[in-house]
C-alpha cells in the first residue's frame, strides 16, 4: 500500500509543477529577503534533584548561563523591550500569558530567536541544543497556555508589498481549514488564536466574500491589515479600554498582520513596521516540533505570496472548504522547492498525523 506521503506526491504532481512556476515567477531570487523569528512559550520547572529558582528572574538567569557556555550568544531581556537590538541573538522574556505557579517553582518564559535567514545552517543544532539543555536541567511542562509563534518579514530591498500582503492573506483565508488539521482542534478555538474570519470585517461572509474584501483593500496595506485584524468594539477587552468603536488588535488572531501597519517616514512615504505572525501552533516541548512549524510557515509564505493572486470570488466560487489537504501539501513542496529544500522535514509527519 502506498503510504501517505507518496500517495499525496502523486495526487500533486501537476499542481507543483503549476505552483511552482508561479513562485519562481513571483520573484527572481526571493530566498535572500525572507526573514524569520521564533518565539517558544515554555513552562519551566525544576528537575526533582535539581536547584528550584525562587523567582522568573532567577531562573531567567540560570537558563541564560547555561545556554552561553554552550555557545549560544543571548540575554535576559526582563522588560521585553522590542528595540531592535533585542533581535541580535536569542533572548529570555517573561510570558505573562502563561500562569506561574510560584509556590511550585514553576515560571513561564518564552525564549525569543534573533532574526534569521531560510539559509541559516545553524538553526536546526543551535534549537537541539536548547531544548537539550531544557530537558536536561529543567522539568518541561506540557500546558494549554503555552505556544510557538513565527514571525515572517521580507527585508530592502523588497519588503512585502501591499500586493503581496493581499496574497498572503487570501491564501491564509483559503488553506485555513488544511492548516486545521495540522494541529490540535484547540489551536483553532482558543481566545489567542482564533480565526481570522471571525473578525468584523469578515464576519458571515462566504469565503468568496472575503476574497472580495481583501481585494478591495490591497491598494493600501494597512486596509488589508484591517480586514484580516479588526476586533469588535462589543468584545470584553474593548469595553474595558474604552473603545468607541472596532479597532485593529492582531494577537488575538491565527495571523497576526498589525506588524506590517506603516508608520509615516521620510515627507509622508509609509513603510511596513514589522513582521506577520503565524500563532497558531502550540508550544513545542522538542526541537522537531519546533523546526517544524518554522518550516510549514516559511514554506506556505513563499506559496501563498504566489498563489494567493489567483483566489478570486470568480475562481473560489461556492467552495466554503478551501483548499484541500493536497493543495496546501503541493503548496508548501512548491515552497520548498523555491527555498532549495529537498523535504519537508517535520512537517511530513504533520500531514501523516492529519489523517
Amino acid at each position: 500500500m502506498l503510504s501517505w506521503n507518496t500517495l499525496l506526491y502523486m495526487i500533486a504532481i501537476t499542481q507543483i509543477l503549476t505552483f511552482s512556476y508561479s513562485i519562481m515567477n513571483h520573484a527572481a531570487n526571493p530566498t535572500p529577503t525572507l526573514r524569520f523569528g521564533l518565539e517558544i512559550e515554555i513552562l519551566l520547572g525544576p528537575r526533582k534533584k535539581g536547584p528550584s529558582h525562587s523567582s522568573w528572574k532567577s531562573l531567567a538567569k540560570d537558563l541564560s548561563k547555561r545556554l552561553a557556555k554552550a555557545g549560544i550568544p543571548n540575554h535576559v531581556n526582563d522588560s521585553n523591550d522590542k528595540s531592535a537590538h533585542n533581535y541580535r541573538e536569542w533572548s529570555i522574556t517573561q510570558e505573562v500569558t502563561i500562569p506561574s505557579q510560584p509556590g511550585k517553582n514553576l515560571w513561564g518564559i518564552e525564549l525569543v530567536s534573533p532574526v534569521l535567514s531560510p539559509l541559516s545552517t545553524n538553526f536546526s543544532p543551535t534549537l537541539a541544543t536548547i531544548f537539550s539543555i531544557l530537558h536536561t536541567h529543567y522539568t518541561v511542562f506540557p500546558s494549554p497556555h503555552c505556544s510557538t509563534h513565527v514571525h515572517l518579514s521580507q527585508s530592502d530591498p523588497s519588503p512585502f508589498t501591499p500586493f503581496d500582503l493581499a496574497s498572503f492573506a487570501k491564501s491564509c483565508l483559503y488553506f485555513e481549514a488544511s492548516l486545521d488539521r495540522l494541529f490540535p482542534s484547540s489551536r483553532g478555538e482558543g481566545y489567542w488564536c482564533q480565526s481570522n474570519r471571525l473578525n468584523p470585517a469578515l464576519a458571515g461572509l462566504s469565503l468568496g466574500e472575503c476574497m472580495s474584501v481583501i481585494d478591495g483593500a490591497y491598494q493600501d496595506g494597512d486596509g488589508v491589515v484591517e480586514a484580516m485584524n479588526l476586533f469588535p468594539k462589543e468584545s470584553a477587552y474593548a469595553r474595558a479600554h474604552g473603545w468607541k468603536k472596532d479597532r485593529v488588535r492582531g494577537k488575538v488572531y491565527k495571523w497576526d498582520f498589525t506588524g506590517m501597519l506603516s508608520a509615516p517616514v521620510n515627507k509622508g512615504e509609509r513603510q511596513p513596521r514589522g513582521t506577520i505572525e503565524f500563532r497558531q501552533p502550540p508550544g513545542s516541548v522538542v526541537a522537531a516540533e519546533a523546526e517544524g512549524y518554522v518550516i510549514l510557515a516559511l514554506a506556505f509564505t513563499v506559496g501563498a505570496l504566489a498563489y494567493g493572486s489567483s483566489l478570486r470570488v470568480e475562481t473560489v466560487g461556492d467552495n466554503e472548504h478551501g483548499g484541500s489537504m493536497e493543495e496546501l501539501w503541493a503548496l508548501l513542496v512548491a515552497g520548498g522547492s523555491v527555498l532549495g529544500w529537498d523535504s519537508l522535514g517535520e512537517v511530513e509527519g504533520f500531514f501523516a498525523r492529519a489523517v
